[in-house]
């Protein structure tokens, strides 16, 4: 399994968790208003998360960079 897959689950993930957040508001018994206002709410709250979680696999990604550089040098030289 490559470290690809892991980011492609974790944003497969955190769509399906807004679409179906989404859906639970649109059935939600409360007033269009309050609902929008809670809808922006989650929306800013999950564009959050999402930037946290880029900036964690940006650097997982460049740790595993530096950590493959570090075997190969040997190699190379």
């Amino acid at each position: 399994m490559s470290s690809d897959s892991g980011g492609n689950f974790a944003i497969g993930l955190i769509l399906g968790v807004a679409i179906g957040i989404g859906i639970g508001f649109m059935y939600a018994p409360q007033p269009g208003a309050a609902t929008r206002a809670l809808l922006k709410e989650k929306a800013i709250e999950l564009s959050d998360k999402a930037e946290e979680l880029a900036d964690k696999v940006k650097e997982g990604a460049a740790a595993a960079r530096s950590n493959l550089e570090s075997r190969l040098s040997p190699i190379a030289e």
